[in-house]
């Protein structure tokens, strides 16, 4: 069964028609048949072009010669060719009787178009185009549609007609595309979320890591302050910027218009990842940090709340004072950048528009979110917080996607919840309270790990700080619960229940305590524990086995044939 649609266009000259056929040829994929170039190629195959006198004489001989055939033929002669499942947009059909032609071939696979619009707004479109050139014919002359009632049957025979006077070509698109079913229904829910559930650095990364391969696209919010550590079998690596596993699978990569973008650090990683303009799409209104937004957090919020330092929260805020001025950047500013987002006219790292697209071919889409619910500017412990809401709701606003296309929500939580070391110094600053404080040293006590390789690897990902860290806060986990409404619980660092845990391959091999605690959490949370991290394999030497997660789901995103 194929979804192939024909669609032709009608319409005085200037009402519109090629800006509407090339919209869909740029937006939906359509293959264009052009009757300008049709008529151009009557008179000589090599021409692909002439002057629309000429092409308007010629059209009326060929009616006579083919009884109103002619681009019926051209058309038929290039769906030959083309992918069954292609649709095709003619612009244009000058006569009910080229229309009649169509449709006794193609019935009610046919969508006729008419455009019309007042004779004021042709006379003007003219004149500001074509009409503009020295010697250029008046506007009668070059009309190849005048006959009333040719025009009168065109307008009833249409399946869609506009009025274009009050419609530019992109308000014609929407209403054209909405009558061929472009769009992708609401109900249809394709999106998979990823957040924290504690204050950060709970192991997301390795989690979008190891789910990303069943993902067409992947979507990342947030920005430098959190880093996401990837192990992977070319060794681990810390994304910044890009989604987490980006240089071990081939999907699709949006950075959605919540992003904060520090420059020099984004092209590392887009050098370090070899990641091309084909695969990374970047929102033309994403936020871009300045050397003055890391000063101004320099300055303050590190030696006070131990803030990464990046310049997220300022360039964030200087996004809300900087409104009428010209002193701020987003990435449609950044000439460098333009291989991915693309430039005025044409941004085609718009993430709305790669989303609608992703929407209707049935793509699987992942949703990185970063930090951690307790982090969340409105939600966390004021004024220990990060400068955006991290919890699914704010994720899913930095993308741009609605709440009614998520499909899942994964949450992951670790079974010690952390948050980055003290300030230095002895102004009694702190980076914010932990219910039920611990040391790394009576963790590694309890669970019989090695406390030298425990403080070796509990450094943020960001700033390398060591971490304070505090037993499992049950509160927290069900205020979290109650924020993100997850579907899905993610547990991971299960070998500081017990060291034992890291040779866990299957949930039955973990040690009781571990199995009781992973019950009471599904309990609270009213979700299953559908991944467990038993161990993050960090070292050089931990490489040559990665099997760390056990996978409990019952349910899979599966990727589109690309």
């Amino acid at each position: 069964m194929h979804n192939r649609q024909i669609v032709v266009i009608s319409g005085k000259t200037c009402s519109g028609k090629t800006g509407l056929a090339n919209l869909l040829e740029r937006e939906f994929h359509f293959r264009v048949v052009r009757t300008r170039q049709v008529l151009a190629k009557l008179d000589n195959p090599e021409k692909f072009w002439d002057d629309r006198q000429t092409l308007i004489a010629r059209g009326v001989t060929a009616d006579k010669a083919t009884d109103s055939k002619w681009l019926l033929h051209a058309t038929q002669e290039v769906l030959r060719g083309l992918d069954p499942d292609r649709s095709i947009v003619v612009d244009h059909l000058s006569t009910p009787a080229q229309v009649a032609q169509f449709r006794r071939v193609f019935g009610e696979d046919l969508i006729h178009v008419h455009l019309y619009a007042s004779n004021q707004t042709l006379q003007e479109r003219y004149a500001h185009t074509e009409g503009q050139r020295e010697g250029a014919p008046a506007y009668a002359e070059i009309d190849h549609l005048k006959d009333e009632e040719d025009i009168r049957a065109l307008k009833d025979d249409a399946d869609v007609r506009i009025y274009t006077t009050r419609s530019d070509a992109r308000d014609t698109l929407v209403r054209v595309a909405a009558r061929l079913h472009l769009y992708t229904p609401p109900e249809i829910r394709c999106v998979d979320v990823l957040i924290g559930g504690q204050y950060g650095s709970e192991g997301k990364g390795n989690v979008v890591s190891y789910l990303a391969r069943e993902y067409d696209v992947i979507v990342r919010v947030g920005g430098p302050n959190a880093g996401h550590t990837v192990a992977s079998t070319q060794g681990p690596y810390t994304y910044h910027h890009l989604p987490s596993g980006a240089r071990d699978v081939d999907s699709r990569l949006l950075l959605g218009p919540g992003m904060t973008i520090r420059l020099k650090g984004l092209f590392d990683e887009i050098c370090d990842c070899n990641i091309g303009p084909d695969r990374l799409f970047i929102d033309p209104q994403a936020t871009i940090i300045e050397d003055e937004d890391v000063e101004r957090e320099g300055a303050h919020l590190v030696s006070t709340i131990a803030s990464t330092g990046s310049g997220s929260g300022a360039a964030t805020a200087r996004r809300i004072l900087s409104r009428g001025k010209s002193n701020f950047r987003m990435a449609k500013d950044v000439p460098a950048l333009a291989p991915y987002v693309g430039t005025k006219g044409n941004y085609h790292g718009t993430t709305a528009d790669r989303l609608e697209e992703a929407y209707r071919k049935g793509q699987s889409i992942l949703l990185e979110g970063t930090q951690g619910s307790g982090l969340s500017l409105f939600h966390g412990t004021y004024p220990y917080v990060t400068s955006r809401d991290t919890n699914v709701a704010g994720c899913l606003a930095e993308a741009g996607i609605s709440p009614s296309r998520v499909r899942k929500i994964l949450m992951v939580i670790r079974p010690m919840p952390i948050r980055v070391g003290d300030p230095d110094g002895d102004q009694g600053h702190t980076s914010g309270p932990l219910k039920h404080d611990t040391t790394f040293d009576e963790i590694a006590k309890r669970a019989k790990l090695d406390a030298t390789a425990l403080h070796r690897a509990e450094k943020t990902s960001t700033t390398k700080r060591k971490r304070r860290v505090g037993w499992f806060e049950w509160e927290q986990f069900r205020k979290a619960c109650a924020l993100n409404a997850p579907t899905d619980i993610v547990l991971t660092f299960a070998d500081y229940l017990d060291a034992s845990n890291r040779n866990a391959r299957r949930f039955e091999q973990l040690t009781p305590d571990t199995i009781k605690f992973v019950e009471e959490l599904e309990r609270v949370s009213q979700a299953p524990v559908s991944l467990i991290n038993t161990r993050f394999p960090r070292e050089e030497d931990g490489t040559e086995d990665l099997r760390s997660l056990i996978d409990r789901r019952n349910w899979m995103a599966r990727t589109h044939s690309k």
